[in-house]
């Protein structure tokens, strides 16, 4: 089903290059969207006005200059969504896009807000700047994507967690039934503390990894020893975190010798 956005023309920001990317994202709409003067009072044609029209009313209109709760338009396409509770991550992107944009909270220089104010060009007025606008569009699409596609897989990792066991009877070391990146959010030292490494079989590469767990949730403090050098081992990395061994047998050796 074909959607027509309005947004306005000239400079652009992180709110409505976000809530366009949202509806992009989470919608199976086929979006078109026209930049227009910020004095124009016509939007009979379009399915969704963002960031112009001086009206907001939850369903087609959503001027965030006429909402008083702190939201920016990305916040408001997000709210109209309703589908924040499932993506708690995003949630907190959203957040700052709208506190940034509302004046409650500057975006620091290297922040996903400043990143897209970058794409602007001095002429505001260019074919060039409207090209730039829909880069920054691409550019928040596939952040938001891929931060959906992450929470989604870490909703899937606990049931892989779950369905792991423990590697050669080695009640502190598990071994992932199948791999997920994201086994680190379930498995740490705040979360299983017992849990020193974490085995699993790379079948593509063919080869057996292990990974020593982390003390908290993006901590780099190891929740185990490091891992030792190893002329056995096919790699192993020098913070003593990760290695690589060329088959179990080799693994299970290194791991008795390690764990």
């Amino acid at each position: 089903m074909k959607k027509l956005i309005a947004t306005h023309n000239k400079i652009f920001h992180a709110d409505e290059v976000t809530a366009i990317a949202l509806l992009k994202v989470f919608t199976n709409f086929e979006i078109e969207v026209h930049r227009v003067n910020h004095d124009s009072n016509d939007f009979s044609k379009y399915d969704f006005v963002i960031d112009i029209g001086k009206q907001y009313d939850e369903v087609k209109y959503f001027d965030h200059h006429q909402y008083k709760g702190g939201k920016s338009s990305a916040g408001l396409i997000w709210e109209y969504l309703n589908i924040a509770h499932k993506y708690p991550k995003i949630s907190k992107l959203i957040d700052l896009v709208d506190k940034n944009d509302v004046g409650i909270q500057k975006a620091q220089a290297f922040e996903y807000s400043s990143l897209i104010k970058c794409y602007n060009t001095k002429n505001l007025f260019s074919v060039e700047q409207n090209k730039q606008f829909f880069k920054a569009v691409d550019f928040a699409e596939n952040i938001i994507l891929s931060m959906k596609e992450m929470e989604d897989e870490i909703k899937e990792a606990k049931q892989i967690v779950n369905n792991s066991f423990t590697f050669n009877n080695n009640s502190k070391v598990i071994q992932l039934s199948e791999f997920t990146p994201y086994w680190t959010s379930y498995i740490n030292g705040k979360t299983m503390p017992f849990v020193k490494a974490v085995v699993w079989e790379d079948k593509e590469d063919n080869t057996w990894k292990v990974k020593v767990p982390s003390k908290t949730l993006g901590s780099f403090t190891l929740n185990g020893k490091m891992l030792q050098q190893d002329s056995s081992m096919e790699f192993v990395h020098s913070s003593g975190h990760f290695a690589i061994a060329k088959d179990e047998a080799t693994m299970i050796k290194y791991i008795s010798r390690n764990i």
